[in-house]
């Protein structure tokens, strides 16, 4: 049989099965192998499908679920068949269903679709997802969706964290210039509409630099963080209080009755700042300057808003800070266009010297003498003329340039009575008093510049008076201690027109009060202004402090301060004040308390800035009679 297999006439016939064999074989293997893939794409679509990080829900051609992944069902807190049947958009939140119809359709026509939406978790939960509406197609018909629910929450709140970031501050939390800024233009645009008042309250810190200069900036920063909590806490759910530069802060009235309420706020936050903050373990005290802008009709912007309040702002920072202030268009006039028109002419000035001092007398009353001077700086302008102070230091005090000028002050009085002293025109003691800017006290190298100055002009330092405001002292009583260090004595200058506070004088390692001009005016004629001047006279002796009283204009006045006790005073009344080259001929000729040396013109001048009268013999006849037999020399007791 075998033989017969292989004989040559059975071989075509052998080869023929066997090919067919082969052939069975090779088709079997092919089908065996194609089912083998087209099941491991189904796994392989399966594990897609049941492992994808995103939700996909497969729907059918009306919409109706046909299965949904593990993701998916996560999403809404639901099994697969919980959702099985269910129409899909009834997943997404009300709020964006019509929207999901809208896709779903779309992808039903054949048409992608991404839209960001929200579904609801049984729990009442909410995702925020980016939903994915693909068609199925098989063949040329499209059969049903894809809807793919990716879960963008955590995103969504990156973006947040991102947008609350570039729109608060990183420091406190509160909103920025940029949010206070949109948060203004609504609160203008709602003013309008419902005919109320708007008022922005601009706050600077006083006092800041230095402390953050010398404790650090981490003391800094909580100082920061402290005052923004108590800012808040002064205002209403409604109000915003941002943050708007380093130790800048504004505070946005959303409805005000008008100027008194803002008004009042003001005062509340300049007495919430002053109290002290301890970090560290020790105790900090900085100061609020408050400028106050109230919304009017004719209010054209919030840019202009900001400038009011930044304005008065400026203006309560110029009189010591520790204070608050209300634009009015007066301060407009002085300040805007006058700034601007002669901040560069004053910088070439110093450059050329156009400054000049003139000095006022410090009288003992009760010496019948004087007993020392007080620098002024005046300019003598090439078009404008001479011009006092205040026309021009306030400009100053904005830039750089006051500490520049108080640098020129100290030590060109210094070296002018430096040289009388040397020609034995005045005898010892007699004290040279300089008056320095709050700003330029505020400056880390402040008391290095005062010694420099000293040392290279030789004044003796026991001679020198440097005057200070009581927010300065107040708020860096370690700068105090440093120039006392130096054997200078330190005078706290409008003693009474701050917010005073008594606790500090105890503290504080100062020599002189200088009584503010405006409690003299009201001598004799206010009771509330007598009670201030005694009481501080008295406060005084009790902590052996000296007292100045300015502004001693008539005899009247010096009658009633005589009455009280006041000794050293400065004013008019003893004449005006002189350049240094006049300086021996006042002090040779003395003073006669009786008469003082205003010639009758310069009384009609005085009574004429204040509104006043010119003084005439009558004048006299109501000084009070315990003063009538009172002699030069003689001191009351």
């Amino acid at each position: 049989m075998t033989d017969m297999l292989w004989h040559p006439a059975m071989l075509p016939l052998s080869f023929g099965l066997l090919g067919s064999m082969l052939f069975v074989w090779r088709t079997y293997i092919r089908l065996h192998e194609g089912k083998r893939q087209l099941e491991r794409q189904r796994e392989e679509h399966r594990s897609l499908f049941q492992n994808n990080v995103d939700g996909v829900v497969a729907v059918d051609s009306e919409g109706a679920i046909l299965m949904a992944n593990p993701a998916a069902c996560d999403l809404v807190g639901l099994g697969e068949d919980e959702l099985v049947g269910r129409p899909f958009p009834d997943l997404i939140v009300e709020e964006g269903r019509s929207r999901a119809n809208a896709a779903l359709e779309a992808a039903l026509g054949g048409i992608h679709s991404t839209l960001e939406t929200e579904v609801q978790h049984l729990e009442s939960e909410l995702s925020e997802v980016e939903l994915t509406s693909v068609p199925i197609v098989i063949g040329d018909d499209v059969v049903g969706a894809y809807e793919i629910l990716r879960d963008s929450t955590e995103r969504k709140r990156l973006e947040r964290e991102l947008e609350d970031r570039a729109l608060h501050d990183y420091l406190t939390g509160l909103p920025n210039r940029a949010l206070f800024s949109d948060r203004l233009a609504h609160a203008l645009n709602r003013r309008r509409r419902d005919a109320e008042s708007v008022a922005l309250l601009y706050v600077d810190l006083d006092r800041f630099k230095p402390i953050n200069d010398r404790a650090g900036h981490k003391v800094g920063d909580h100082l920061l963080c402290e005052v923004a909590t108590r800012l808040k806490s002064l205002v209403r759910d409604a109000d915003t209080v941002a943050r708007i530069g380093g130790d800048e802060f504004a505070v946005l009235l959303e409805t005000v009755d008008g100027e008194a309420q803002a008004l009042a706020a003001a005062e509340r936050i300049v007495a919430v700042v002053r109290a002290p903050i301890i970090t560290g373990g020790e105790e900090h005290q900085v100061g609020a300057s408050v400028g106050i802008a109230v919304s009017t009709e004719d209010l054209e912007s919030p840019e202009e808003l900001v400038h009011q309040a930044d304005l008065a702002m400026y203006e309560a920072k110029r009189r010591g800070g520790f204070q608050f202030k209300l634009y009015s268009h007066e301060l407009e006039q002085e300040g805007s266009g006058w700034a601007d028109q002669i901040e560069g002419q004053l910088r070439r000035a110093v450059e050329k010297e156009e400054l000049e001092l003139v000095y006022q007398p410090i009288v003992d009353v009760g010496g019948s003498r004087i007993v020392g001077v007080e620098a002024l700086v005046r300019w003598t302008h090439p078009e404008h003329g001479l011009l006092m102070p205040n026309a021009f230091i306030a400009v100053a005090e904005k830039s750089s340039l006051i500490a520049e000028i108080d640098r020129w002050v100290l030590e060109q009085s210094c070296n002018d009575i430096k040289r009388l002293l040397d020609f034995g025109v005045m005898d010892t003691p007699f004290c040279l008093s300089v008056n320095l800017s709050a700003r330029h006290f505020d400056e880390s190298d402040f008391v290095d510049a005062i010694e420099d100055i000293v040392r290279r002009t030789r004044f003796p330092s026991n001679l020198l008076q440097l005057e200070i405001t009581e927010s300065s002292a107040g708020g860096d009583p370690e700068k105090v201690r440093e120039l006392k260090q130096l054997g200078v004595k330190v005078a706290i200058d409008d003693f009474g027109t701050g917010y005073s506070s008594l606790s500090y004088l105890k503290d504080l390692d100062v020599d002189v009060l200088k009584v503010d001009r405006s409690f003299v005016l009201a001598l004799g004629a206010d009771p509330a202004s007598v009670a201030i001047v005694r009481t501080i006279l008295t406060l005084a002796e009790m902590l052996n402090l000296e007292v100045i009283v300015e502004g001693i204009e008539d005899p009247v006045q010096l009658a009633h301060l005589e009455d009280l006790g006041g000794s050293l005073v400065q004013g008019f009344f003893f004449g005006r004040p002189v350049p240094a080259t006049d300086l021996p001929n006042l002090l040779s000729n003395g003073i006669d308390v009786t008469k003082g040396r205003v010639h009758h013109d310069e009384k009609e001048e005085v009574g004429a800035v204040r509104g006043l009268p010119p003084l005439g013999a009558s004048a006299l006849s109501i000084i009070p009679k315990s003063h009538r037999k009172w002699k030069p020399g003689r001191r009351r007791p």
